[in-house]
């Protein structure tokens, strides 16, 4: 168990549910909110099923707010309702027979004051409404704050901006993140997407197979990614080759230098498309990683320009779409690509030294 201070919840799930084999640690801090991503099948649900005590641990513990649910030597285990946990589905499973005020009021009761849990998540317009009269986005709102109603030490938020237009799912994403946090409970949400999931959370909880392969903040996940689902995830540049010292040779006998300086067998490489270079003329002071390649295509987000290269390597670079139009990037053209051996992230494929 984990030796910092009093955190929120404190837990290690292990557990067999078909061919997923389960192990995860997690620490969430008091008001913190982590986001779980991975692939699907990778455990994302199954550990929240966990954690609230609908599937048994085969070894492990569960800890919130110093109070023991599950843990080694223990025989009773707290049931599911005296857990003090709140759940959001994705479907939000709001009472059909009930309007918003009396969804919102069943778990905290009729007397509770919920009128400013209700203003932050900007449901107070729809209090005579029923479930069939709300939007996806309504339906979301209107769940978590039944939810919270209860005043949970913590909440689960199971692909709660999954079904909702891309309109919508902002102001639902700023409503549900006031909500979290003015909110005393920590919260752990499942998401495919990054922008939830990076917008609502401190911390990125990255599970692959049932093991946690990355847990950092959103910055270090974005900045950093430790495996290739993440990388693919965040669109860098990902190649496998093998590494002899500091280089890395691909199967096509391309050669990249990194930093590193005993790399050894399989390796994979990642690259970020930002710091990929780019120069109209050969550069300088003859680069280790330099290459001449031909523009594919230049596409335009906001105030960024991602464009596609094919030669020696088939890359992305990410530049300032005012930096495109100076250089004039069009499909077709040849341009010079540079990359610092500094930014290449290489890391030997455990088990696959040679």
């Amino acid at each position: 168990m984990t030796k910092s201070p009093s955190p929120l919840l404190d837990a290690r799930v292990v557990l067999q549910r078909g061919d997923l084999s389960l192990d995860v640690e997690i620490v969430v801090e008091r008001g913190e909110t982590v986001a779980i991503m991975g692939p699907n099948g990778a455990g994302k649900t199954t550990l929240l099923y966990a954690l609230l005590g609908w599937l048994p641990l085969q070894s492990g513990w569960v800890l919130l707010d110093n109070e023991i649910f599950e843990a080694p030597g223990q025989d009773q285990v707290t049931s599911t309702q005296d857990r003090n946990l709140g759940m959001v589905f994705q479907d939000g499973l709001l009472f059909p027979h009930l309007n918003v005020v009396e969804n919102i009021s069943f778990g905290a009761g009729k007397d509770a004051d919920n009128h400013d849990l209700m203003e932050r998540l900007d449901v107070l317009p729809l209090s005579e409404k029923y479930p069939a009269e709300l939007s996806a986005g309504q339906t979301q709102r209107v769940a978590l704050a039944r939810t919270l109603a209860a005043r949970p030490k913590m909440v689960f938020l199971d692909e709660p901006l999954a079904s909702i237009d891309l309109t919508a799912r902002i102001d639902a994403r700023n409503s549900i993140r006031s909500a979290l946090e003015q909110s005393l409970a920590g919260a752990l949400l499942v998401t495919h997407d990054p922008t939830d999931a990076f917008a609502l959370a401190q911390k990125v909880l990255v599970l692959e197979e049932g093991k946690v392969t990355q847990f950092g903040t959103p910055v270090q996940i974005r900045s950093q990614p430790k495996s290739r689902w993440v990388a693919d995830l965040m669109g860098w540049n990902v190649f496998h080759g093998v590494g002899h010292g500091s280089s890395v040779t691909l199967a096509d006998g391309t050669q990249l230098a990194t930093s590193e300086s005993d790399l050894s067998g399989e390796t994979m490489v990642m690259i970020s498309p930002s710091s990929v270079a780019l120069f109209l003329e050969r550069p300088g002071g003859s680069p280790r990683n330099s290459w001449l390649c031909r523009i594919q295509r230049v596409e335009h987000l906001d105030s960024l320009a991602r464009i596609s290269l094919s030669g020696p390597l088939d890359l992305y670079a990410d530049i300032t779409s005012d930096a495109a139009d100076e250089l004039d990037l069009t499909p077709g053209r040849d341009l010079w690509v540079s990359i610092k051996a500094t930014e290449v992230r290489a890391n030997t494929i455990l088990g696959r030294r040679h």
